[in-house]
């Protein structure tokens, strides 16, 4: 009989949002199940996210591993789906006790308790709440009423949210997930990484906000060691550091690209930062350790939108950091959404135009509606943001629908945007005016591709941290000389945009 049996529902929205559940191994239930077994609990796991009939293989599943403990996590667009699976489960194991975590529930617990009749839902992080949880109902040892980050109805029924959990700074002591429990080569992006959590940023659509204190990083010792423990137990030579901002603690980010590239493993790697991180110094050291990719969330061309939403941006840094990005070698990615509360149909306008430019230049784009999730500040501020949500169905809640209208626009509008958006960028691919980079630099060097090699690292050398304030860190003179010209342009970094 196992312990602890952890399941990654499905997510049943359109390909684009199904899809990106297949990407990675769900790195949550990774760190909860390492955690365990690191305390000597026997757990499974399933992602059902993989499945072709997933309440057969859930089924299937815990019939083989009877577990005591059954947990879920949940997002938003796919919590009806938990509660059909939960409801399942129940009636074929009545006794075994039900978890549930994830952000969505780690707001909407009084509801996941209530009509869902889950039996304890984990707070946000929970890597040491579970340990307590399941030495108090597995080993008898202790009482949830004395744990702090859960909520629980208790022997009369009554919803008890216990005290927050002061959040865990030493990530370096957490083991990394226990990625041998899902089937990682069937994932498309199997070496997804998370070096740091949370977010020193505060945007209005980012739950990431919500948290004080939040940002935390692990040692780049830490973080190269999981990567080459994913290259050498896997194969894995392709990573993606899914951090909010990658960038943010710049000597950091600098010191595991050194890592990387001294170690001479063949392997590449992307990130996200922001454009007012973009210096031609950082993106060098990056690119030399193989870095290939940049995401960058730019959201709108309008300033007056991107000052509501809290980006702390200017729209003259986003060409620059195209520039300098394309110019080593890299692809920079913008991401921008459409539908913000201060949206009206001129600057949805403008910021499509700003998409074809940036792709014009050599860049990728993304572009998705602005969704307000449950504990985002957007979601808890509708009125005083001017916007009336239009669907209270949890499965709408997806980057490509809209759920609400403002005074300026109509859910069609931003319906018309996305679909315009949708059939310019096929168009663009179809014409061979565009492509994703190859997977990782060294793909590069086959017969017949592109000459390329890695630029060497600068010799540039920085504090820490990176302040908001800083709106042109690292700022290059009007004189800037890029180190790598990889390939030709017909244009250069333009004198105005260097302040």
């Amino acid at each position: 009989m196992t312990d602890i049996a952890f399941i990654n529902p499905p997510t049943p929205s359109p390909p684009e949002h199904a899809d990106y559940g297949v990407m990675a191994p769900p790195m949550g239930l990774g760190y909860l199940a390492s955690m365990l077994r690191r305390e000597e609990y026997e757990v499974d796991a399933i992602d059902l996210a993989l499945a072709e009939d997933p309440l057969l293989e859930m089924r299937t599943f815990l019939r083989a591993s009877t577990p005591k403990i059954i947990g879920f996590y949940t997002l938003t667009q796919n919590y009806y789906v938990t509660e059909g699976l939960l409801k399942i489960a129940r009636e074929e194991f009545p006794e075994s006790i039900f978890w549930v975590g994830g952000p969505h529930v780690s707001y909407e617990y009084r509801h996941a308790l209530e009509v869902s009749e889950f039996d304890v839902v984990f707070l946000f992080e929970a890597e040491y709440t579970v340990l307590e949880v399941a030495a108090a109902q597995l080993r008898k040892n202790g009482k949830l009423e004395g744990i702090a980050g859960i909520a629980y109805r208790n022997h009369d029924g009554q919803v008890i949210k216990s005290p927050p959990r002061p959040r865990e700074k030493a990530l370096d002591e957490i083991p990394y997930p226990a990625r041998d429990l899902f089937p990682i080569h069937r994932y498309s992006r199997p070496g997804s990484i998370m070096s740091s959590r949370g977010c020193p940023l505060k945007c209005i659509f980012c739950i990431a906000s919500t948290f004080e204190d939040a940002y935390r990083y692990r040692s780049p010792d830490n973080v190269f060691g999981e990567l080459k423990h994913m290259y050498e137990t896997w194969g894995i030579d392709d990573f993606y550091f899914v951090d909010n901002v990658f960038t943010t603690h710049r000597a950091r980010a600098r010191e595991i690209a050194r890592l990387i590239r001294e170690s001479g493993l063949p392997v590449g790697w992307y990130c996200v930062s922001r454009v007012d991180y973009v210096s031609p110094e950082l993106m060098q050291d990056l690119a030399s350790g193989g870095c290939y990719r940049v995401e960058l969330g730019v959201e709108s061309a309008d300033i007056d939108v991107i000052g509501t939403m809290k980006k702390h941006i200017k729209i003259e840094q986003v060409k620059r950091s195209c520039d300098i990005i394309l110019n080593l070698g890299m692809q920079p990615m913008f991401t921008f959404q459409v539908g913000h509360p201060d949206d009206t149909l001129q600057s949805i306008q403008a910021t499509l135009d700003l998409i074809e430019d940036l792709r014009n230049m050599g860049a990728g784009t993304y572009l998705s509606i602005t969704t307000p999730y449950p504990g985002t500040p957007l979601y808890l501020d509708l009125e005083k943001y001017g916007v009336t949500l239009e669907t209270q169905d949890w499965e709408d809640f997806r980057w490509s629908n809209p759920t609400y209208s403002s005074a300026a626009f109509n859910r069609n509008d931003l319906r018309k945007a996305i679909y315009f958006e949708a059939n310019r960028l096929s168009t663009a691919v179809r014409e061979g005016r565009i492509s994703d980079p190859p997977s990782a630099p060294w793909k590069r060097l086959v017969p017949g591709a592109s000459p390329y090699k890695l630029p060497p690292p600068s010799n540039h050398r920085d504090p820490g941290t990176l302040d908001i304030a800083e709106r042109h860190p690292e700022a290059p003179s009007k004189k800037i000389s890029l180190p790598v010209l990889q390939i030709k342009r017909d244009f250069k970094l333009r004198d105005s945009l260097d302040e």
